[in-house]
């Protein structure tokens, strides 16, 4: 391939993931009206024990949903069947996401969870209710990540991204209002059954399903680079929930509520870096040494400044709208609001200079991302420890900003040592824009401006960012 083929790729995909962003804006605003109707306490258990399966399903996959998006387009290069990999994975993912359903079930039979703060108020039914999604998620990240290594992100972007996680919001709501008992949990449950059915529609049409396939032996390349990645998924996913864990543990279920709400905000930024990960990964995994040195700065810069773009317009928003956005959960959940100024800058610097980790997993260096990860989770854990007791909602947002800055020093100087080169000089007008931001985050509330200056100061700044995207090409 080339590079021109390559940059339609991601011109194509770029499309998607616009489309994609938008679509995604429903499931926080529903998550909000779910804060609201179930209440703040309830809402909080409810984060934090969604979060506990999310991290078990990831235990499950073994790091193949981050194996198969390079994996499958090595396929092609080295001649193998261009699927290889994909039926031994689902394999693999069930076996496991069963086992650990068996184990969760048969704890809750012996009220283990009255041993943990965050699951002590939950019935064994409803946490077995819970559990039963660990298997349709794993399914989930596999899809996902076959669908990234066949160079359909479309799939993901629009199942797993939007269509699961916007369902999971108003099944909970509807059976709520129909008077079911554990709404949230069977909503979640359901959510994610509905996205595995989808999936399955369009995956076969690709990639054929067979029993033959499932008997087949896992290629040993793709389990030695998933199993590190496995191990940093993990800690990843410890990584980007430790502070609400810990401010459900030092604060209460309360507070969880809250943070988990301006969490949910600033995620939007984080989802917008992430969205180009499965994109970008299978295209650097299919570039010739030779090709990394003259085609990865244009593709790498082209990805960078589309996600600033992007970043920059929603981050405005925020930083100028924090009270009306958080007050679609209610008055109950502005507390402290700096908070979520803290969370907006991390995301956007992560944007900017995190996402160079990207090319260190199209590299193969899988081994590196769960050194990196496993320290930053150990800079997250410490930090949150001793600010959140002082700051409140804040320290936990300090944490964040910590490891964020560990990552972003930590992976350039190391692909610098590779002698790589992966920025140009495109990205100074965004970091500009950047610094313009932090100003009016600053200053802002020194002012004391009505809600139509905000408007159209805001129609002013996507108007410069688009004339900026328009002149810097």
């Amino acid at each position: 391939m080339s590079v021109e083929v390559d940059q339609k790729f991601l011109l194509k995909s770029t499309l998607y993931n616009l489309l994609g962003t938008i679509l995604r804006v429903a499931a926080p605003a529903l998550t909000f009206v779910v804060a609201r109707i179930f209440g703040k306490e309830e809402f909080g258990i409810f984060v934090s024990t969604q979060l506990l399966i999310f991290f078990l399903s990831r235990i499950s996959i073994l790091g193949l949903n981050c194996g198969l998006p390079w994996f499958l387009p090595q396929n092609k290069v080295n001649n193998r069947i261009f699927h290889l990999g994909f039926n031994e994975s689902l394999r693999y993912i069930i076996t496991l996401s069963l086992i650990i359903f068996a184990v969760m079930f048969m704890g809750t039979m012996f009220g283990l969870q009255k041993h943990f703060k965050s699951l002590s108020t939950l019935s064994s039914l409803e946490i077995s209710i819970y559990a039963l999604s660990i298997m349709p998620l794993a399914i989930l990240h596999i899809f996902g990540g076959a669908a990234e290594g066949i160079r359909k992100p479309q799939y993901k972007i629009f199942i797993t991204d939007c269509v699961t996680f916007t369902l999971a919001p108003l099944i909970s709501i509807a059976l709520h209002f129909a008077g079911v008992p554990y709404a949230l949990p069977i909503g979640f449950l359901i959510s994610n059954v509905l996205g595995c059915s989808i999936y399955i529609q369009f995956i076969k049409k690709i990639i054929p399903f067979s029993l033959e396939s499932f008997k087949s032996k896992m290629p040993k390349e793709l389990l030695a680079y998933s199993l590190p990645y496995w191990l940093a998924d993990m800690a990843a996913s410890a990584l980007v929930r430790i502070d609400i864990w810990l401010v459900l543990l030092l604060l209460g279920p309360g507070q969880a509520g809250v943070y988990a709400i301006m969490v949910t905000i600033s995620t939007a930024l984080r989802a917008v870096a992430g969205s180009y990960n499965p994109i970008i990964v299978p295209v650097i995994a299919g570039m010739s040494k030779d090709r990394l040195g003259t085609d990865l700065k244009p593709v790498f810069s082209y990805c960078v400044n589309m996600i600033a773009l992007i970043q920059l317009c929603v981050g405005f928003f925020i930083v100028l709208f924090p009270d009306k956005i958080l007050m679609i959960a209610g008055k109950d959940f502005i507390i402290q609001p700096e908070t979520l100024g803290i969370l907006v800058f991390s995301n956007l610097l992560g944007g900017f200079f995190q996402f160079s980790s990207t090319v260190l997993a199209g590299i193969g260096k899988s081994l590196y991302i769960l050194k990196m990860i496993v320290a930053s989770l150990c800079v997250a854990f410490i930090v949150s420890y001793l600010l959140i007791p002082i700051f409140g909602l804040p320290g936990a947002a300090l944490s964040m900003l910590a490891y964020i800055l560990l990552q972003c020093v930590w992976n350039n100087v190391y692909i610098f040592k590779l002698n790589l080169r992966i920025y140009s000089k495109k990205i100074i007008p965004y970091l500009i824009w950047s610094v313009f931001l932090l100003a009016v985050y600053i200053f802002l509330p020194n002012f004391s401006f009505e809600l139509w200056h905000k408007i159209i100061f805001y129609i002013g700044v996507l108007c410069g960012l688009l004339a900026t995207k328009y002149f810097v090409k």
